[in-house]
């Protein structure tokens, strides 16, 4: 695997479009069937989201970049005491039925709803999260997700937390063999209601000591 050098650097207002680009791959990867049609659709739907959650705070989303500023990927982070993110933003029905068509609204809306139904990931002191962590289509296989996410955890270990979370779905056998690389190992499963809804889950844990 070649590990890319790569600069980890928050997301500002002006990256919504990159990051839009970035959500969009991610969900064509991991919920192929979920949101159907023209990719430019989907594109104005997330720069939507993401404008409205940059335009609150941009605490905790990092965006990868190369050499030359291109974005590689991006990931999240939570630390202890941190808001959890914000909720849905106004509007969102009627932007996805312009943009991406009724059905394409439902389905999407009900996902959302269903990650928001399963209980969010609570912290102790001393904890950190990491979460939506996305590699670029065109930078995959070149170990991107790994040194974000070793980046991170020196960006963690800087602000005083001794342990990191995240969150793997049971289906991404990928994602769940690198972060065993990294050092990680399950904690728990989710609850009974998170498989109920369609989103089961593993949580998983490292020391950062």
């Amino acid at each position: 695997m070649q590990i890319e050098r790569i600069t980890l650097r928050p997301v500002t207002i002006a990256d919504a479009a990159a990051m839009a680009e970035l959500v969009a791959q991610l969900y064509s990867a991991e919920e192929p069937s979920l949101l159907r049609g023209p990719r430019v659709g989907q594109l104005r739907l997330f720069r939507h989201m993401l404008e409205h959650e940059l335009a609150a705070t941009t605490r905790g989303r990092f965006l990868a970049v190369d050499a030359g500023g291109a974005p590689l990927g991006s990931a999240s982070l939570r630390l202890y005491g941190d808001p959890y993110p914000g909720s849905m933003p106004p509007g969102l029905v009627v932007t996805a039925m312009r943009h991406v068509g009724l059905a394409n609204t439902l389905r999407f809306y009900g996902y959302l709803l269903r990650g928001s139904l399963a209980a969010e990931t609570p912290l102790r002191r001393g904890e950190c999260y990491l979460y939506s962590v996305i590699v670029s289509e065109a930078a995959r296989r070149r170990g991107v997700g790994y040194t974000m996410i070793e980046q991170l955890e020196v960006y963690a270990r800087q602000a005083g937390m001794r342990a990191a979370l995240l969150r793997v779905m049971d289906d991404n056998a990928d994602a769940r063999r690198l972060y065993a690389r990294l050092g990680y190992s399950t904690r728990a499963r989710s609850s009974p209601l998170a498989a109920w809804l369609g989103v089961p889950s593993e949580l998983m844990h490292k020391d950062l000591g």
